[in-house]
């Protein structure tokens, strides 16, 4: 028998056998996560587009920054005797481009203070349509699709924002491609919509591996393509580096459309009356049943809804749990910031980035393929582990920006290698908690919980880095300490009510089974 026209009797042929059958959604985000190869260019495409239509500089002061990275003028002494092609007074020059640096600096963090606030609403209220939606008409590729489209508009109006660089503002540039995002439901959706689709595909005692051979592969490709961003958008310059971000979402788009199929469920006892009406639904998505009420109520009632077991609230402390532990996550925008700030990074920061994603990746592998596939170790129990690895990872980095030491960044890196594992844990032990007809709808929930967290957590973020730059430029890093030791705590509690509802649920069943084999159980009734 032929497959491909490679025999499935051969050993190359079983191989590639396998490969189809398990590679399923990886190519689309492959494509789809390579946009982050833009990442260093839209950070600094945003200071240099707020140097031009804030302060009004001339574009050399504003262009000059790139090349802070290997020429920090900076620093040069007051009695310095350089000079720059191009350039009359140097010693004027200098102190523009030093001060522009710092002022639209600011006014991006300002702009990040607001504008989380808008997205996050925005995607909280798609995200609690769209994940009851798909759940309703048994669609998953809808979730993964719509995003990655918008992203190709949101990578078009970029490249407009760069060629009209006086005339477009940076309020319009900054927000509008993030808004349209936003309508799509954005990355929270595409993580719902991928896990979603990976439950409905996956036997639940294989759920938390397969979760982290795809998170290992969502992280791969930004470990490659942030290592070589800022080099790219030096050679290619921003708008070039869009449209090549362009091309590769369309391939993800396409794949999408033509290749990748629709899950199949993997439960044997659903009944045919439920198939057949979930085939029914299939057959008619509409744009009215995305935009039906019921979506929420649907949303809500898998929430509240009474599970045995205690099941119910540790639900709910699991979905705090993820919340906060975003809220140690926060600092991410603000590191980067003051790496750009205080180290003049832009090519390094890439390759920082690459690294800090490199080492989350390895101790993902070691958390999940270890800790938890081969020895047994409770979701909650990971959890608690990584959070301790992160309480010292945090001090480190704030030191690092204080004292202008970049090396202890990495440093730092290096400690917090369990970051990754903690929202993997989570993800699966709410998978665990509810029924899979209703994994969209929770998984929507903490999607919700993701653009709530992208409403709030900037906002305090950049209002801390702003009042505190002048005292203490790594107050953000020691925000992000408080929040951890809060996590840690409720990580500590799941993990006791964990084990305490998993020993009631196996005495349940001991005894339920007790009562049907046990011959003395019979005559009692009697």
């Amino acid at each position: 028998m032929e497959s491909g026209g490679v025999s499935v009797t051969t050993p190359v042929g079983r191989i590639w056998s396998k490969v189809k059958h398990f590679i399923t959604i990886e190519p689309v985000i492959v494509f789809y996560i390579f946009g982050v190869v833009c990442s260093t260019a839209f950070k600094v495409f945003e200071y240099e587009k707020a140097c031009v239509t804030k302060l009004g500089a001339d574009l050399r002061v504003c262009e000059f920054f790139v090349e802070l990275e290997d020429d920090d003028i900076c620093s040069e002494p007051d009695d310095t005797n350089r000079t720059i092609a191009g350039v009359e007074n140097f010693t004027e020059f200098r102190s523009l481009v030093c001060e522009a640096q710092q002022q639209s600096t600011n006014a991006v963090v300002f702009l990040n203070s607001y504008r989380s606030i808008i997205v996050g609403i925005i995607q909280a209220v798609v995200l609690l349509f769209a994940g009851s939606w798909s759940d309703r008409v048994g669609l998953r590729k809808p979730c993964i699709l719509v995003p990655i489209a918008a992203d190709i508009v949101a990578f078009s109006i970029y490249i407009l924002s760069a060629i009209f660089m006086r005339e477009i503002p940076l309020e319009v540039a900054g927000i509008l491609p993030n808004l349209i995002i936003a309508f799509s439901g954005g990355v929270p959706l595409v993580v719902t919509g991928i896990y979603s689709y990976l439950t409905v595909c996956t036997d639940e005692k294989d759920r938390t591996f397969r979760f982290a051979c795809t998170a290992v592969v969502y992280a791969t490709i930004p470990i490659v393509a942030n290592f070589f961003s800022g080099h790219l958008f030096k050679y290619f310059g921003f708008i070039k580096l869009c449209a090549l971000c362009i091309v590769t979402d369309t391939i993800g788009l396409l794949y999408g459309l033509f290749v990748l199929k629709e899950p199949t469920n993997m439960e044997s006892s659903a009944t045919n009356e439920t198939t057949n009406e979930a085939k029914e639904n299939q057959s008619k998505p509409t744009l009215r049943q995305l935009f039906d009420i019921s979506l929420v109520v649907d949303c809500v009632k898998v929430f509240l809804k009474k599970r045995d077991f205690n099941c119910r609230n540790i639900l709910y402390l699991t979905v705090l749990a993820y919340f906060i532990n975003y809220g140690a996550l926060g600092d991410a925008e603000s590191a980067a910031i003051l790496a750009y700030v205080q180290f003049n990074w832009i090519t390094n920061l890439g390759t920082w980035i690459s690294y800090d994603l490199l080492t989350t990746m390895l101790g993902t592998l070691l958390a999940m393929g270890v800790l938890s596939k081969r020895f047994g170790i409770s979701d909650a129990m990971i959890c608690v582990f990584s959070v301790c690895f992160s309480l010292v990872g945090k001090p480190i980095m704030a030191v690092a920006v204080s004292t202008v030491k970049p090396y202890l960044y990495y440093v730092a890196t290096s400690i917090d290698v369990f970051e990754g594992s903690k929202m993997i844990a989570i993800r699966s032990l709410v998978s665990k908690l509810v029924g899979q007809d209703e994994i969209g709808k929770m998984l929507s929930i903490l999607g919700i919980v993701d653009s709530a967290q992208v409403a709030i957590y900037p906002t305090i973020y950049s209002t801390v880095y702003l009042q505190s730059q002048s005292f203490f430029v790594g107050s953000v890093f020691l925000l992000s300490e408080a929040f951890l030791l809060v996590s840690l705590g409720i990580y500590g509690m799941l993990f006791l009510m964990s084990r305490r509802s998993e020993y009631d649920k196996n005495r349940a069943q001991s005894s339920a089974k007790q009562g049907i084999d046990n011959p003395a159980v019979d005559i009692t009734a009697l």
